[in-house]
């Protein structure tokens, strides 16, 4: 970022800026720490209008109310789920 300073007399000033990156979470404003678990992940919630930790099957549930799952992991639930329910449709 360049600001430019002009005087009418002749002196030169020199102005120098810095952007403060923040070291932890904490130090950012738009994040609510106050449920910060083991496992938890971090995922904006529009409502509130910042960031909080939550647990990751409200993450899927989203995805599943969006309809947004992806392919491969559909797929793999349906390879996992034939191989752990056997359906006997009876004979015909």
């Amino acid at each position: 970022m360049t600001i430019r300073v002009k005087l009418k007399s002749k002196k030169s000033i020199k102005v120098q800026t810095r952007i403060v990156a923040p070291e932890n979470l904490i130090d950012i404003n738009n994040i609510d720490i106050s449920n910060v678990q083991d496992g938890y992940v971090l995922m904006y919630d529009d409502a509130m209008g910042k960031y909080t930790f939550v647990n990751p099957d409200a993450l899927l549930s989203k995805a599943v109310a969006d309809n947004t799952l992806p392919n491969d992991f559909i797929n793999k639930l349906d390879v996992d789920l034939d191989n752990r329910i056997d359906v006997d449709g009876g004979q015909f």
